[in-house]
């Protein structure tokens, strides 16, 4: 009958009919009672109707695989029924708490090397196909042996999460490949190294590229010599693809943050050059005082040319003409961002505040939409950056904007992040708890604490200001446990306070973030 309608529909609904007295009588009723007006309508109606009747009630497919059978002995722990059951608890709070507990839960879980129950696996394994991928390697990792028998039938976790390091290197697609390759060099850097230099050869341009870029962010004293041993295979060839001169860039940009690498000796002694004492106006020029500034040429020189900059540091001319007027400003701002700052300060013989200060003056803005830019201030910000240069970071947290200092925040101490939060009166900024704490794995003080959980009570219930509630789910990784009892106290709310605030502020931030609090201990136990 379904058939005699999918062809009706093929030969379209004028040509040829369908005999409607053929339909069950259940779906014939409800067919009479539809308007004749609208036939295709009608016609689509009846389809669906009559494509659910004759499944409905049908058993499903008899299994026809191989069920697991086999006992294995299991050499790990089983985790104690106490700690078992948190998973329950885990698995009942809000959605948006649930997977930063549940890693907290498998991390500890592997930390102690022990395996989860029965119950257990069937709960991780019923929960994985709504989990992000990187969940699955932690389940691989708690699930007994008998319990890794099951993978076959789960579709959303393969057994490629049980290869090794290496079988993984060997087989795996690009994507898969670079994940190791940032989890390896995290720990083992040396080892993820070896793994590249040995398939270096076979690798394509592009993924040459993309491992660069993990080396990039990553890199460290140990890689010099295989960057060195790259110089090479990527020199300059007058028909090359863009890639080619893109790698020689990130190439060439990390050997130049190395003080005793040849790349940063030819590079140094050719700016130094463009460095001239420039007698200093008023009360200084009378005494003879002299101060040392940069005077860059407005066409190719020698040094700062098209030819030099493409083949020896795959430089391109000016992106951005509105921001650097000449070629020669874009190009001494790549030098800027990857040279260390100390040449900088003792060409310039200032201080490095002072020498900020010089690179963001008035001698290096641009008028854009009737507002200054400081065409060299993100090279600074990403010298900082690349050098892990906090001294310099500090001095840019002085006179730059807060779009401008949020990079930068991860480079302070976590005493300096919690005071700049305070001062900058960012308490219930995610973007600005998020900059300052996106890596950091430990626990605000109470005071610190405390403080901004007042905050979100007095915007939420004292202001009528709409908080998010991802604010609270980023606040019970870090809060101190002091911080329930404020939340918990404060249950009398002033008579001005609308009532889908108060809602808000104890469904997203007091159950919640009590209830998480209390299994994060529970787990840390």
């Amino acid at each position: 009958m379904l058939q005699q309608l999918i062809n009706t529909a093929l030969l379209g609904t004028d040509k040829m009919v369908f005999d409607e007295k053929l339909l069950p009588e259940s779906i014939r009723n409800i067919i009479e009672k539809m308007p004749e007006t609208d036939k295709e309508a009608r016609f689509f109606k009846t389809a669906a109707l009559l494509a659910f009747y004759e499944v409905s009630g049908q058993k499903p497919k008899r299994f026809v695989g191989e069920l697991p059978i086999e006992i294995h002995d299991e050499f790990a722990e089983v985790a104690p029924q106490k700690f078992a059951t948190i998973l329950n608890d885990i698995l009942e709070i809000q959605y948006y708490f649930r997977n930063d507990l549940l890693a907290l839960w498998l991390d500890k879980l592997i930390e102690r090397k022990q395996i989860c129950t029965a119950k257990n696996t069937v709960s991780l394994l019923s929960l994985a196909e709504s989990l992000p991928k990187k969940f699955h390697p932690k389940i691989i990792k708690v699930l007994s042996k008998n319990g890794l028998d099951l993978l076959a039938f789960k579709t959303s976790i393969t057994q490629k999460e049980q290869l090794s390091a290496e079988q993984i290197w060997q087989e795996g697609k690009l994507a898969e490949r670079r994940e190791l390759f940032i989890e390896l060099r995290k720990e083992h850097p040396q080892k993820a190294l070896t793994l590249l230099e040995n398939t270096w050869k076979e690798e394509s341009l592009n993924d040459k590229k993309a491992f660069i870029e993990v080396i990039k962010t990553t890199f460290e004293s140990s890689d010099i010599v295989f960057i060195e041993s790259l110089i090479p295979e990527f020199t300059f060839k007058a028909k090359e693809r863009k890639t080619q001169k893109e790698i020689r860039q990130m190439l060439k940009g990390l050997l130049m943050g190395i003080v005793n690498t040849d790349t940063y000796a030819r590079t140094t002694k050719a700016l130094e050059g463009y460095f001239s004492h420039e007698k200093a106006k008023g009360m200084m020029g009378w005494i003879g005082k002299e101060n040392k500034v940069l005077l860059l040429p407005e066409q190719d020189d020698s040094f700062l040319n098209i030819s030099t900059m493409d083949s020896e540091y795959g430089f391109e001319k000016s992106p951005d003409i509105a921001i650097f007027t000449t070629n020669q400003y874009y190009w001494f701002a790549c030098f800027l961002e990857y040279l260390p700052f100390d040449f900088w300060t003792q060409h310039l013989e200032k201080d490095i505040e002072a020498t900020v200060k010089y690179f963001i003056s008035e001698a290096f803005t641009v008028k854009l939409s009737g507002k200054k830019l400081a065409v060299f201030l993100n090279a600074l910000i990403n010298n900082a950056l690349h050098h892990k240069n906090i001294v310099l970071a500090k001095a840019l947290l002085k006179i730059t904007s807060l779009n401008d200092q949020l990079p930068l925040l991860a480079l302070l101490t976590e005493n300096e992040r919690e005071e700049y939060i305070l001062s900058s009166k960012q308490l219930t900024s995610l973007q600005a708890l998020e900059a300052c704490f996106g890596n950091f794995n430990g626990t605000w003080s109470a005071d610190f604490s405390n403080t901004i959980v007042r905050e979100c009570y007095a915007t939420i219930i004292e202001r009528n200001t709409y908080i998010p509630e991802q604010l609270a789910v980023f606040m019970v990784k870090h809060l101190h446990p002091s911080a329930s009892i404020f939340l918990l106290k404060e249950n009398v709310y002033p008579s001005s306070t609308n009532p889908y605030y108060i809602k808000h502020w104890e469904k997203h931030f007091v159950e919640a973030i009590v209830t998480a609090l209390k299994i994060k201990q529970r787990i840390d136990l």
